[in-house]
């Protein structure tokens, strides 16, 4: 498929998606969302399993509700609350990341994307989701899921389990509600519970009647089982990418 037909096909799917799917607004960071809320959510995400992060996410509101009682807390303190999510590294950045935000940005979460990637930890995905969840921002943040959903729905290769490929990279705008896309939130979760990794639910997908994936699924099951989780059509990691990486 070249790269108009491409651009076209992720069109519609923008169209129809926005049109009929809504996101999961019972997931405890979006319910009264903040950019301290939406920020931690983004953060506890962060090669985590969305249903271990929405158990304990309410726990580590409670005990820190703020940037600054974050970072006034010890990095054993911290441990003491997330530790039943694993991911040691994560504790040392977050911590990072808060006193960070009291020097630079008087305890408040920056907007723009260029300013979020300079936050300790906060890698392209992490900050992007934070930017367009909290503030609006007109940006597409992309991990695995969504650029397994990409290549999917368009047949382009992923040529980098976490990154996709420039192909897909550039049809990410696409998406965009600014262009007549879901909400980011819906799109997140549509990649996360329909276009899931392994056994992805073509039945029921909206999209199936012009996927390059549903297509082969219909021609041939178990190709197409066989390449959902193979190269050509999306392998990548179950939870995103590692952005807990100093910049």
């Amino acid at each position: 498929m070249d790269f108009s037909a491409a651009k076209r096909r992720v069109q519609r799917a923008a169209v129809r998606l926005a049109r009929i799917w809504e996101p999961d607004n019972s997931l405890p960071w979006r319910r009264n969302p903040s950019p301290y809320r939406i920020f931690l959510a983004e953060f506890l995400l962060v090669r985590t399993r969305w249903d271990m992060v929405a158990r304990l996410y309410e726990a580590v509101v409670d005990r820190f509700p703020d940037l600054h009682t974050l970072a006034q807390a010890s990095e054993e303190e911290i441990a003491e609350v997330l530790a039943p999510l694993g991911l040691r590294k994560r504790i040392s950045y977050l911590r990072k990341a808060a006193l960070y935000l009291l020097e630079h940005h008087g305890g408040r979460i920056p907007e723009t994307l260029e300013e979020l990637k300079r936050v300790p930890g906060l890698g392209e995905y992490t900050a992007g989701a934070i930017a367009a969840l909290a503030f609006g921002r007109e940006i597409v943040p992309a991990d695995v899921n969504v650029f397994r959903f990409l290549s999917r729905l368009t047949g382009i290769e992923m040529t980098h389990p976490t990154k996709g490929s420039p192909p897909l990279r550039r049809l990410l705008p696409y998406l965009s509600p600014a262009r007549g896309g879901p909400p980011i939130s819906a799109l997140i979760d549509f990649s996360r519970i329909v276009c899931r990794p392994r056994w992805p639910n073509c039945s029921e997908c909206p999209l199936k009647s012009f996927c390059a994936f549903g297509e082969l699924n219909q021609a041939s099951p178990f190709e197409a089982l066989s390449n959902g989780t193979g190269n050509r059509f999306g392998k990548g990691r179950r939870n995103g990418v590692a952005d807990l990486t100093p910049d």
